[in-house]
Protein backbone atom coordinates (compact mmCIF):
# COMPACT_ATOMS: atom_id res chain seq x y z
CA UNK A 1 0.00 0.00 0.00
CA UNK A 2 1.65 3.29 -0.94
CA UNK A 3 -0.07 6.70 1.22
CA UNK A 4 0.05 9.37 -1.23
CA UNK A 5 -1.22 13.45 -0.81
CA UNK A 6 -2.62 15.39 -3.73
CA UNK A 7 -1.24 19.25 -3.90
CA UNK A 8 -4.18 20.98 -5.65
CA UNK A 9 -7.76 20.40 -6.20
CA UNK A 10 -8.14 21.72 -9.72
CA UNK A 11 -8.98 20.51 -12.95
CA UNK A 12 -6.20 17.65 -12.97
CA UNK A 13 -6.03 17.46 -9.22
CA UNK A 14 -9.60 15.93 -9.27
CA UNK A 15 -8.86 13.56 -12.04
CA UNK A 16 -5.80 12.49 -9.65
CA UNK A 17 -8.83 12.26 -7.29
CA UNK A 18 -10.27 9.56 -8.97
CA UNK A 19 -7.61 7.26 -10.02
CA UNK A 20 -6.62 6.81 -7.09
CA UNK A 21 -9.19 6.26 -4.72
CA UNK A 22 -10.10 3.29 -7.52
CA UNK A 23 -6.96 1.74 -7.26
CA UNK A 24 -6.59 -1.15 -4.72
CA UNK A 25 -2.94 -0.33 -3.80
CA UNK A 26 -3.01 3.43 -3.03
CA UNK A 27 -4.61 5.16 0.17
CA UNK A 28 -5.14 8.53 -0.17
CA UNK A 29 -3.91 10.28 2.66
CA UNK A 30 -4.64 14.18 2.07
CA UNK A 31 -5.88 16.83 -0.34
CA UNK A 32 -4.21 20.39 0.14
CA UNK A 33 -5.16 23.48 -1.31
CA UNK A 34 -5.02 27.12 0.39
CA UNK A 35 -8.40 27.91 -1.29
CA UNK A 36 -10.94 26.67 2.02
CA UNK A 37 -14.20 26.74 -0.59
CA UNK A 38 -12.03 24.66 -3.02
CA UNK A 39 -11.41 21.87 -0.59
CA UNK A 40 -15.56 22.14 0.67
CA UNK A 41 -16.16 21.47 -2.73
CA UNK A 42 -14.17 18.59 -3.25
CA UNK A 43 -15.25 16.63 0.09
CA UNK A 44 -18.82 17.47 -1.28
CA UNK A 45 -18.45 16.43 -4.77
CA UNK A 46 -16.29 12.69 -3.21
CA UNK A 47 -17.86 12.16 -0.60
CA UNK A 48 -14.81 12.25 1.03
CA UNK A 49 -14.63 10.96 4.59
CA UNK A 50 -12.39 13.55 6.45
CA UNK A 51 -11.42 11.40 9.06
CA UNK A 52 -9.55 8.94 6.28
CA UNK A 53 -8.34 11.47 4.15
CA UNK A 54 -7.53 14.77 5.76
CA UNK A 55 -8.47 18.45 3.75
CA UNK A 56 -5.46 20.60 4.18
CA UNK A 57 -4.93 24.40 3.60
CA UNK A 58 -1.54 24.07 3.91
CA UNK A 59 1.08 22.38 2.21
CA UNK A 60 3.98 21.98 4.80
CA UNK A 61 1.39 20.10 7.14
CA UNK A 62 1.86 17.09 4.55
CA UNK A 63 5.08 16.59 7.27
CA UNK A 64 2.63 15.49 10.15
CA UNK A 65 0.90 12.76 8.27
CA UNK A 66 2.63 9.48 9.34
CA UNK A 67 3.52 6.70 6.65
CA UNK A 68 3.31 9.08 3.98
CA UNK A 69 5.25 7.81 0.52
CA UNK A 70 4.61 10.24 -1.80
CA UNK A 71 2.90 13.68 -3.15
CA UNK A 72 1.35 14.32 -6.74
CA UNK A 73 1.43 17.94 -7.53
CA UNK A 74 -0.99 19.89 -9.84
CA UNK A 75 -0.38 23.24 -8.81
CA UNK A 76 0.64 26.19 -11.11
CA UNK A 77 4.15 25.76 -12.70
CA UNK A 78 5.53 28.95 -11.09
CA UNK A 79 5.19 26.69 -7.41
CA UNK A 80 6.64 23.62 -8.64
CA UNK A 81 10.52 24.17 -7.71
CA UNK A 82 10.18 25.13 -4.06
CA UNK A 83 7.18 22.29 -3.57
CA UNK A 84 9.13 19.97 -5.27
CA UNK A 85 12.25 20.61 -3.27
CA UNK A 86 10.63 20.31 -0.12
CA UNK A 87 8.91 17.65 -0.59
CA UNK A 88 12.22 15.59 -1.79
CA UNK A 89 14.39 17.07 1.33
CA UNK A 90 11.17 15.66 3.55
CA UNK A 91 11.53 12.00 2.00
CA UNK A 92 9.14 11.82 -0.51
CA UNK A 93 8.52 10.87 -3.78
CA UNK A 94 7.22 13.17 -6.61
CA UNK A 95 4.89 12.99 -9.30
CA UNK A 96 4.35 16.24 -10.62
CA UNK A 97 2.18 18.01 -13.26
CA UNK A 98 3.96 19.08 -16.68
CA UNK A 99 6.59 21.11 -17.10
CA UNK A 100 8.69 20.46 -14.12
CA UNK A 101 9.84 23.92 -13.60
CA UNK A 102 9.91 27.25 -15.48
CA UNK A 103 13.92 26.82 -15.61
CA UNK A 104 16.00 25.00 -16.74
CA UNK A 105 18.85 25.15 -13.81
CA UNK A 106 16.17 24.28 -11.94
CA UNK A 107 15.34 21.43 -13.20
CA UNK A 108 18.76 20.06 -12.68
CA UNK A 109 19.02 20.76 -9.51
CA UNK A 110 15.64 18.86 -8.24
CA UNK A 111 16.98 15.79 -10.54
CA UNK A 112 20.07 15.68 -8.36
CA UNK A 113 18.47 15.82 -5.26
CA UNK A 114 16.27 12.99 -6.18
CA UNK A 115 19.04 11.06 -7.05
CA UNK A 116 20.63 11.75 -3.70
CA UNK A 117 17.66 10.77 -2.08
CA UNK A 118 16.87 8.08 -3.77
CA UNK A 119 13.56 8.99 -4.49
CA UNK A 120 11.71 8.84 -7.55
CA UNK A 121 10.72 12.36 -9.40
CA UNK A 122 8.06 11.19 -11.91
CA UNK A 123 6.61 14.29 -14.42
CA UNK A 124 3.80 13.57 -16.00
CA UNK A 125 4.30 13.98 -19.77
CA UNK A 126 1.08 12.54 -20.23
CA UNK A 127 0.97 11.81 -23.95
CA UNK A 128 4.32 9.78 -23.77
CA UNK A 129 1.82 6.57 -21.64
CA UNK A 130 -0.50 6.72 -24.50
CA UNK A 131 -0.08 3.63 -25.89
CA UNK A 132 -0.88 5.01 -29.47
CA UNK A 133 1.81 7.07 -29.65
CA UNK A 134 4.04 4.57 -28.76
CA UNK A 135 2.15 2.59 -31.55
CA UNK A 136 3.16 5.72 -34.03
CA UNK A 137 7.19 5.53 -32.87
CA UNK A 138 6.73 1.57 -33.86
CA UNK A 139 5.54 2.53 -37.31
CA UNK A 140 8.18 5.26 -37.97
CA UNK A 141 11.20 2.82 -36.63
CA UNK A 142 9.75 0.26 -38.99
CA UNK A 143 10.36 2.90 -41.74
CA UNK A 144 6.49 2.87 -42.77
CA UNK A 145 6.80 6.85 -43.79
CA UNK A 146 9.95 6.48 -45.26
CA UNK A 147 12.22 9.35 -44.98
CA UNK A 148 10.71 11.88 -42.49
CA UNK A 149 9.88 15.36 -44.70
CA UNK A 150 8.19 17.61 -41.72
CA UNK A 151 5.59 17.62 -39.37
CA UNK A 152 2.98 19.93 -38.32
CA UNK A 153 0.77 20.29 -35.05
CA UNK A 154 -2.10 22.70 -33.79
CA UNK A 155 -3.35 22.82 -30.25
CA UNK A 156 -6.40 25.20 -29.61
CA UNK A 157 -9.23 25.96 -27.41
CA UNK A 158 -10.94 28.42 -25.87
CA UNK A 159 -10.64 27.24 -21.99
CA UNK A 160 -8.46 26.51 -19.52
CA UNK A 161 -6.52 30.37 -19.87
CA UNK A 162 -3.32 30.03 -17.72
CA UNK A 163 -2.13 33.11 -14.94
CA UNK A 164 1.58 31.38 -14.13
CA UNK A 165 2.91 30.49 -17.85
CA UNK A 166 1.87 31.76 -21.30
CA UNK A 167 0.62 29.46 -24.10
CA UNK A 168 3.72 27.97 -25.20
CA UNK A 169 4.66 26.42 -21.80
CA UNK A 170 0.99 25.70 -21.24
CA UNK A 171 0.32 23.79 -24.69
CA UNK A 172 2.67 23.01 -26.99
CA UNK A 173 4.71 21.09 -24.87
CA UNK A 174 2.28 18.61 -25.39
CA UNK A 175 3.36 18.42 -28.95
CA UNK A 176 7.00 19.02 -28.45
CA UNK A 177 7.18 16.17 -26.10
CA UNK A 178 5.34 13.47 -28.54
CA UNK A 179 8.07 14.92 -31.40
CA UNK A 180 10.65 14.29 -29.41
CA UNK A 181 9.71 11.15 -28.80
CA UNK A 182 8.41 9.96 -31.73
CA UNK A 183 11.57 11.48 -34.09
CA UNK A 184 14.04 10.35 -30.99
CA UNK A 185 15.60 13.62 -31.46
CA UNK A 186 15.57 16.94 -30.00
CA UNK A 187 14.74 20.33 -31.79
CA UNK A 188 18.95 22.01 -32.04
CA UNK A 189 16.89 25.72 -32.95
CA UNK A 190 14.03 26.91 -32.68
CA UNK A 191 11.74 29.99 -32.93
CA UNK A 192 8.54 31.51 -31.91
CA UNK A 193 6.42 34.03 -32.93
CA UNK A 194 3.17 35.31 -30.54
CA UNK A 195 0.21 37.56 -30.02
CA UNK A 196 -0.87 38.84 -26.88
CA UNK A 197 -4.49 39.84 -27.51
CA UNK A 198 -5.35 39.33 -23.98
CA UNK A 199 -2.71 40.84 -21.59
CA UNK A 200 0.24 42.43 -22.29
CA UNK A 201 2.89 40.29 -20.51
CA UNK A 202 1.53 36.67 -21.31
CA UNK A 203 1.28 35.45 -25.08
CA UNK A 204 -2.19 33.24 -25.79
CA UNK A 205 -1.61 32.66 -29.70
CA UNK A 206 1.54 31.40 -31.07
CA UNK A 207 3.19 30.06 -33.90
CA UNK A 208 6.41 27.72 -33.48
CA UNK A 209 8.95 26.40 -35.37
CA UNK A 210 11.54 23.60 -34.59
CA UNK A 211 14.78 22.64 -36.34
CA UNK A 212 15.65 19.30 -35.94
CA UNK A 213 18.65 17.59 -36.92
CA UNK A 214 18.93 16.01 -40.46
CA UNK A 215 16.96 19.39 -41.91
CA UNK A 216 13.87 18.09 -40.29
CA UNK A 217 11.57 20.76 -39.29
CA UNK A 218 8.10 20.70 -37.24
CA UNK A 219 5.56 23.97 -37.05
CA UNK A 220 3.24 23.80 -34.06
CA UNK A 221 0.20 26.30 -33.94
CA UNK A 222 -0.92 27.17 -30.32
CA UNK A 223 -3.89 29.26 -28.53
CA UNK A 224 -6.39 29.94 -26.24
CA UNK A 225 -8.73 31.84 -28.55
CA UNK A 226 -9.54 29.52 -31.04
CA UNK A 227 -13.02 28.31 -30.38
CA UNK A 228 -12.27 25.75 -33.10
CA UNK A 229 -11.08 22.85 -30.95
CA UNK A 230 -8.23 21.07 -31.92
CA UNK A 231 -5.23 18.66 -30.93
CA UNK A 232 -3.62 17.18 -34.24
CA UNK A 233 -0.32 15.92 -34.72
CA UNK A 234 1.18 14.56 -38.13
CA UNK A 235 4.31 13.35 -39.63
CA UNK A 236 5.11 13.22 -43.37
CA UNK A 237 7.46 11.00 -44.89
CA UNK A 238 8.01 9.88 -48.59
CA UNK A 239 5.67 7.10 -48.69
CA UNK A 240 3.16 7.62 -45.85
CA UNK A 241 1.60 10.33 -43.26
CA UNK A 242 0.92 9.47 -39.54
CA UNK A 243 -1.77 11.30 -38.14
CA UNK A 244 -2.62 11.44 -34.65
CA UNK A 245 -6.02 13.51 -33.83
CA UNK A 246 -7.96 13.48 -30.71
CA UNK A 247 -10.65 15.20 -32.26
CA UNK A 248 -11.48 12.67 -35.37
CA UNK A 249 -14.46 10.62 -34.60
CA UNK A 250 -12.65 7.40 -35.08
CA UNK A 251 -9.77 6.28 -33.49
CA UNK A 252 -7.20 9.09 -33.01
CA UNK A 253 -4.28 7.50 -35.06
CA UNK A 254 -4.00 7.14 -39.25
CA UNK A 255 -1.78 6.14 -41.14
CA UNK A 256 -2.19 7.30 -44.89
CA UNK A 257 -0.42 5.69 -47.78
CA UNK A 258 0.31 6.93 -51.24
CA UNK A 259 3.72 6.80 -53.80
CA UNK A 260 4.24 9.99 -55.66
CA UNK A 261 5.23 9.56 -59.05
CA UNK A 262 7.34 11.80 -61.13
CA UNK A 263 5.91 11.38 -65.11
CA UNK A 264 8.99 13.73 -65.92
CA UNK A 265 6.05 15.97 -66.84
CA UNK A 266 3.83 15.74 -64.48
CA UNK A 267 3.27 14.40 -60.70
CA UNK A 268 0.93 11.46 -59.94
CA UNK A 269 0.16 9.60 -56.57
CA UNK A 270 -0.33 5.55 -56.43
CA UNK A 271 -1.62 3.39 -54.09
CA UNK A 272 -3.40 5.54 -52.18
CA UNK A 273 -4.57 3.78 -48.67
CA UNK A 274 -6.11 4.86 -45.25
CA UNK A 275 -5.25 2.49 -42.21
CA UNK A 276 -6.63 3.14 -39.02
CA UNK A 277 -4.52 2.33 -36.23
CA UNK A 278 -7.27 0.81 -33.15
CA UNK A 279 -6.68 0.24 -29.91
CA UNK A 280 -8.82 -1.35 -26.72
CA UNK A 281 -10.28 1.55 -24.76
CA UNK A 282 -7.72 2.88 -21.82
CA UNK A 283 -6.96 5.39 -19.24
CA UNK A 284 -4.10 7.38 -20.12
CA UNK A 285 -3.59 9.19 -17.12
CA UNK A 286 -4.45 5.84 -15.17
CA UNK A 287 -1.89 4.41 -17.30
CA UNK A 288 0.67 7.10 -16.17
CA UNK A 289 -0.52 6.68 -12.23
CA UNK A 290 0.64 2.81 -12.43
CA UNK A 291 3.68 3.68 -14.00
CA UNK A 292 4.44 6.43 -11.26
CA UNK A 293 4.03 3.38 -8.14
CA UNK A 294 5.66 0.65 -10.25
CA UNK A 295 8.42 3.34 -10.14
CA UNK A 296 8.16 3.69 -6.22
CA UNK A 297 7.94 -0.28 -5.53
CA UNK A 298 10.71 -1.01 -8.00
CA UNK A 299 13.06 1.99 -7.35
CA UNK A 300 13.39 2.22 -10.96
CA UNK A 301 13.70 5.56 -12.82
CA UNK A 302 12.02 5.30 -16.53
CA UNK A 303 13.10 7.70 -19.71
CA UNK A 304 9.77 9.02 -20.25
CA UNK A 305 8.88 10.22 -17.14
CA UNK A 306 12.19 11.45 -15.83
CA UNK A 307 14.17 15.02 -14.76
CA UNK A 308 16.70 14.79 -17.79
CA UNK A 309 13.59 14.20 -20.36
CA UNK A 310 11.86 16.76 -18.41
CA UNK A 311 14.80 19.59 -18.31
CA UNK A 312 15.44 18.69 -22.34
CA UNK A 313 11.63 20.45 -22.98
CA UNK A 314 11.73 23.00 -20.16
CA UNK A 315 15.48 23.87 -22.40
CA UNK A 316 13.53 23.86 -25.15
CA UNK A 317 10.59 26.02 -23.85
CA UNK A 318 13.27 28.97 -22.57
CA UNK A 319 14.82 28.89 -26.19
CA UNK A 320 10.95 29.55 -27.76
CA UNK A 321 10.15 32.07 -24.81
CA UNK A 322 14.00 34.05 -25.64
CA UNK A 323 12.52 33.84 -29.53
CA UNK A 324 9.17 35.32 -28.70
CA UNK A 325 11.36 38.28 -26.88
CA UNK A 326 13.64 38.97 -29.31
CA UNK A 327 11.57 39.48 -32.45
CA UNK A 328 11.24 36.22 -33.81
CA UNK A 329 14.94 35.60 -34.02
CA UNK A 330 15.82 31.48 -34.59
CA UNK A 331 17.54 30.54 -30.85
CA UNK A 332 19.87 27.33 -30.31
CA UNK A 333 18.55 24.78 -28.14
CA UNK A 334 21.13 24.31 -25.11
CA UNK A 335 22.68 20.93 -24.66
Amino acid sequence: MINIAILGVGRWGSHFINILRANPFVKLRAIVDPNPLALETCQKKYQLNSQEIQLLNNWQEINTISDLNAVIITTPATTHYHLIKFLLNSGYHVLSEKPLTTNSLECIELTQLAKSKNLQLFIDHTYLFNPLINKAQQIINQGQLGNLKYAYASRTHLDAIRQDVDVIWDLAIHDISMLNFLLNQKPIKVRAEGQYLLRNNIADVAWLKLYYPDNFIATIHVSWLNHDKQRKLTIVGEKSSLIFDEMSGQSPLVLCQGKIKDNSSYFSVENRNTEIINHPPFNTLELMCDRFLSNIENNQEQEISSGKLATDLVKILEALSQSLKSDSRVIEVKN
